[in-house]
């Protein structure tokens, strides 16, 4: 008869006062999940789980598709709105959507075209407010500006054609535009330090316009416009041949 008392663990022979090692060890890993899964509350709870991600991963899917089908919806009634007033209906309907910014300018432009520069101004204003941070908005804000000084707004005008044709990170041909304008307004002030000055911009930012095939070019305008400044204005600040063009040849004749 055993000398074990009832309800005390047995001592191992080999570490006497220790328990028995084989009465402690723990059960393989799989039969711990087992013993996990059977319980009715723990299957529950991974149920819930996957139903959860299921339902989000179709709410995902069904909101990109709804995406989709509300763009291209607004794509198509951009391309229907042929006549000013769709346009206008469709800008108002799309408030702060890429394509509002479109119709925008596109009013804007046929205003301009026709010469209703207050309209034209307006428009551009949105276009710009709806396009912010590309360079739509800022040939919005140019179309702006040209609007403003056909419509005999030229020194609301001036600051914000120099802040473009001083701006380093604006395009090479928006700048050289930019610059003749203010050429041309400082010629018809009569300013010709000015028109100096924003002629020479042209012809360093567009050296390759005086060389060009065709017979538009800023810089070639440009040059033209600078051979009008009075002799002595002239003179003083004589155009450099711009960067890359042929110099002069210099014939000397017998006799010389």
């Amino acid at each position: 008869m055993s000398t074990t008392p009832p309800n005390q663990p047995s001592v191992s022979p080999k570490h006497p006062g220790k328990p028995d090692e084989k009465n402690d060890v723990q059960p393989p890993f799989e039969e711990q999940i087992r013993e996990i899964w059977e319980k009715k509350e723990n299957r529950n709870a991974v149920y819930f789980g996957c139903a959860i991600v299921v339902i989000l991963i179709i709410g995902w899917y069904g909101y990109k598709a709804l995406a989709a089908q509300h763009e291209a919806e607004i794509e198509a009634a951009y391309a229907a709105a042929v006549t000013p007033a769709r346009l206008r209906a469709f800008a108002q309907e799309n408030s702060g959507h890429p394509l509002a910014g479109a119709a925008f300018m596109k009013m804007a432009d046929d205003a301009y075209t026709v010469g209703n520069y207050t309209e034209a101004v307006a428009n551009y204003d949105k276009a710009a407010a709806a396009l912010p941070g590309t360079s739509f908005a800022t040939r919005a804000l140019f179309g702006k500006t040209m609007s403003q000084i056909r419509s005999g707004k030229a020194p609301e005008a001036t600051a914000m054609l120099r802040q473009l044709a001083e701006d380093t990170t604006q395009l090479k041909a928006l700048r050289c535009e930019a610059a003749y304008h203010l050429a041309s307004l400082a010629f018809d002030d009569g300013n010709f330090g000015e028109v100096v000055k924003f002629t020479d911009l042209v012809l360093q930012l567009d050296p390759a316009g005086m060389q060009a095939d065709s017979g538009f070019s800023w810089a070639k305008r440009a040059f033209l416009l600078r051979s009008r400044v009075p002799v002595p204005v002239a003179a003083s600040a004589a155009p450099q041949p711009p960067t890359g063009a042929t110099p002069p040849v210099s014939l000397k004749l017998p006799g010389n």
